[in-house]
């Protein structure tokens, strides 16, 4: 693939954490296939109100982070992915909601910051496969997605670890509430 080729490509990034005492905060960041930034979006922190708390219980970070943040996100992105990555399980529900095949990275939510966490997903239906010597989980019911995960992160040689690091610098940025003390 030539670099004209992999200008035309757009992945997308997809993050969510969780603070204490703000609420949530997403990032959205598209690349195309040279690791260049096409477009970035991030949004206010979203505290979920005592009723939401209580009615959704253990749904609860998959209703925020996947089909409030994430949804709310990609609705607003110019540039539509082909294909979105998260670092957040919890946002792999807002695959629900949208066309594109998304998967998580597996295992880069473990980290644990002073400040943020990752929200958590209430169940663990997941399809897991290897592409490029990643490991990355897809929704049971999206296991079609697989498919199309492989032929186009094959086709690439970028880092798809490295720009949730850029995102997570861009919210602490645009959010020093969330820095630690």
């Amino acid at each position: 693939m030539d670099s004209q080729q992999k200008q035309q490509i757009q992945i997308g990034f997809l993050t969510v954490r969780k603070h204490a005492s703000l609420g949530f905060v997403g990032g959205l960041l598209v690349l195309n296939g040279l690791a260049r930034p096409v477009e970035f979006h991030c949004t206010l922190p979203v505290m979920p109100t005592k009723a939401q708390q209580l009615l959704y219980g253990a749904t609860l970070d998959e209703f925020v982070a996947g089909e409030q943040i994430g949804r709310a996100l990609l609705a607003k992105a110019k540039a539509r992915p082909q294909i979105v990555l998260t670092d957040t399980l919890a946002a792999l529900s807002v695959r629900h909601l949208v066309d594109s095949p998304i998967a998580a990275i597996d295992s880069s939510w473990s980290k644990n910051e002073a400040t943020l966490t990752y929200p958590q997903p209430s169940h663990e239906a997941w399809h897991r496969l290897s592409v490029e010597g990643y490991k990355l989980l897809t929704m049971h019911e999206f296991a079609s997605d697989s498919k199309q995960l492989e032929s186009f992160l094959g086709s690439l040689s970028i880092d798809i670890v490295e720009p949730f690091g850029r995102i997570e610098g861009a919210l602490m940025e645009a959010h020093p509430a969330t820095k630690a003390a």
